[in-house]
């Protein structure tokens, strides 16, 4: 029997630890630097890989760790209009036009979102229109 390949820590890890620590997730857009590091560019290919069964099983873990959600299977976009949601609604700064439409959008469209999507929707205090 063939031992396990071993593969080195990923140079991305420490900038994901690093930018979920500070912001509590990893929906990171695509020019996003951390420290130098284009960890946004970074996790797009480590989305990349999972998607297509590449992804070392330590990253996935790793990743998935840090934030459940960063590689979710809805669109992306999605997913950084929730965050900045969350944030804003968190801090009690009032939303921009955009992510109020985005809300009504969410609460008008609900019946077709995955059901996680309404999930964390409802942690935030959106719910069906």
């Amino acid at each position: 029997m063939t031992p396990a390949r071993r593969y080195p820590p990923s140079e991305g890890l420490p900038h994901a630890r690093s930018y979920a620590a500070e912001h509590g997730h990893l929906a990171v857009p695509t020019p996003t630097q951390h420290a130098g590091f284009p960890l946004g560019s970074w996790l797009l290919q480590q989305r990349r890989k999972a998607r297509s069964g590449r992804l070392s099983a330590p990253t996935l873990q790793e990743l998935t760790a840090l934030d459940p959600w960063w590689n979710p299977p809805w669109p992306f976009a999605w997913q950084r209009h929730y965050h900045q949601c969350r944030a804003a609604l968190a801090t009690g700064e009032p939303l921009t036009p955009e992510l109020q439409r985005w809300i009504r959008k969410q609460t008008a469209l609900w019946e077709q979102l995955h059901p996680h999507q309404q999930a964390l929707l409802s942690s935030i205090g959106i719910h069906p229109g």
